[in-house]
């Protein structure tokens, strides 16, 4: 028996819930992954899985089980990860913190290259526009996208600009005007991004120095970006958004930009790291991957304290 894709199957029986599902996920038939199952209940004199009209359950000896064999299926890919960078390829588990809007709608296509480029790297990605504490969750690296960041201890690599843009759709500025300055905005419906440091007070610059802020309100808040501008691509008001995620709606006139003469402070979009001697091979090559595919070239600064 190989014990260890018989763990790798008994664990993806349990994520999964179904012998089937777990022969989808692992490429193998239902009578294969049966056979596992019944060579691991063999092994450890235990019953671990009871079957129940929906799915599979574990048992306590299988909870005890489960237990195990995750801490032998990561303990073993650290390991070879190790032994993989030894030799000067970069493996292993890489988890990555992210924001969740821009992932999906920027980011995420750079993320499948850089896993058909690194195949030994396993990527693991947690979707979250929160702070994370990286040494605490067992976070390798975060992607922030933010003004600036805070006071930190941790390193940082500055990946991209992220310029922002006042829009909407056309429907909504032929039915409500197209705002001349940014007080303008105050008569209409703004969207805002609840985690932004400028959450509620939108300032704005323009050439010869000038600035100003603006309260803003507006019938819809939220956490999630790619939901605001689903609104505004419906019509239903004003977002102040940064602009490669709205890139196609702007080409393709889907949205409209406004204030094309005030500039809003962009975000930055950092790689934020532990700050380590001896950086590991796996997060070294997706660091030095994102600069390249987005076009920053700049070392790692550590944070102000």
């Amino acid at each position: 028996m190989d014990r260890y894709l018989a763990m790798t199957c008994f664990c993806k029986v349990v994520e999964t819930g179904t012998l089937a599902g777990a022969g989808r996920a692992l490429d193998l038939s239902p009578s294969v992954v049966t056979k596992y199952m019944q060579q691991l209940e063999s092994w450890t004199s235990s019953r671990l899985l009871a079957r129940t009209t929906r799915a599979l359950q574990l048992t306590e000896a299988g909870e005890q089980f489960h237990a195990y064999c995750l801490r032998v299926l990561a303990d073993t890919d650290q390991t070879l990860g190790l032994l993989r960078e030894q030799r000067g390829e970069p493996a292993g588990r890489l988890v990555v913190f992210a924001p969740v809007s821009l992932t999906l709608s920027v980011l995420a296509p750079h993320l499948h290259v850089f896993q058909q480029q690194h195949a030994a790297i396993t990527l693991e990605l947690r979707l979250d526009d929160r702070a994370v504490n990286l040494v605490r969750d067992g976070v390798d690296v975060a992607l922030r996208g933010q003004a600036q960041l805070e006071d930190s201890s941790l390193v940082a690599t500055r990946l991209m600009e992220l310029p922002r843009v006042v829009c909407a759709a056309p429907s909504y500025w032929r039915t409500h005007g197209l705002p001349q300055a940014p007080e303008a905005l105050q008569q209409h419906d703004c969207f805002d991004y609840l985690l932004g440091s400028d959450a509620g007070h939108w300032r704005f610059e323009c050439d010869g120095g000038r600035s100003q802020t603006v309260v803003v309100r507006g019938s819809l808040r939220s956490d999630n970006t790619l939901l605001l501008i689903d609104a505004m691509l419906r019509g239903r008001g004003v977002g102040l958004v940064p602009r490669p995620m709205v890139a196609d709606a702007l080409a393709d006139g889907r949205l409209e930009p406004a204030l094309q003469d005030w500039r809003a402070a962009p975000r930055q979009l950092f790689a934020v790291y532990a700050s380590r001697a001896h950086l590991p091979g796996k997060v070294q090559a997706f660091i030095a991957f994102l600069r390249t595919r987005l076009g920053t070239d700049q070392a790692g600064t550590t944070a102000p304290r």
